[in-house]
């Protein structure tokens, strides 16, 4: 059965209640981000494209949601997080995917804490596509909405799991917004 659109606005709706009120966190539409961002964060708010639909701004949200808990239990994850990673070793890739896989984790595991079961496989196809586009993106700098040979060449955990969310305070830093989410929107599509 295909996913309504009104599904991913009901759930979007769910998940910013969540955020706001069970974790501490801000969640905040703008247009006022780089081009070629779809969000940012400093672990406690969370800025979001006002222009992405629903369903792009659920799996954003979810992912950015993922993130700021990564950055207020871990100084490590927030540090490596908040730098834009140019062609990395592959020791470096490998942490990059393990953070990425990380925050999708923690956003299957908030989907069911709302009692949403029927996103686990939407989720994790996204965030397959979006690790296959980031891989890439690490390795050669262009950004490409494809999955290219270079994607395919270093294998990334799939199978999300739900990761229990520990205990935290929100955190930010109010001198800047630092989170790297990229948009591959704005790059050739040939998915």
């Amino acid at each position: 059965m295909a996913i309504t659109p009104q599904r991913f606005t009901d759930v979007l709706k769910k998940l910013q209640l969540y955020a706001e009120n069970q974790l501490g966190l801000k969640i905040i539409d703008t247009s006022d981000l780089d081009p070629y961002f779809k969000g940012d964060l400093d672990g406690a708010r969370i800025w979001i494209a006002s222009a992405l639909d629903d369903e792009e701004e659920l799996f954003n949200v979810l992912h950015l949601v993922g993130h700021s808990i990564q950055w207020n239990v871990s100084d490590e994850l927030r540090s490596l997080g908040s730098v834009l990673h140019e062609k990395p070793d592959d020791a470096t890739l490998l942490r990059l995917q393990q953070y990425e896989w990380e925050a999708n984790c923690y956003g299957i595991f908030i989907l069911h804490q709302l009692g949403v079961y029927d996103l686990d496989e939407w989720l994790t196809e996204k965030y397959t596509e979006d690790m296959c586009y980031l891989t890439h993106f690490y390795k050669t700098g262009e950004k490409l909405k494809e999955v290219t040979d270079v994607s395919r060449a270093y294998q990334f955990n799939r199978a999300l799991q739900d990761k229990t969310i520990p205990t935290f305070t929100a955190w930010s830093n109010p001198e800047k917004r630092n989170g790297i989410v990229i948009d591959f929107t704005n790059a050739l599509n040939k998915v």
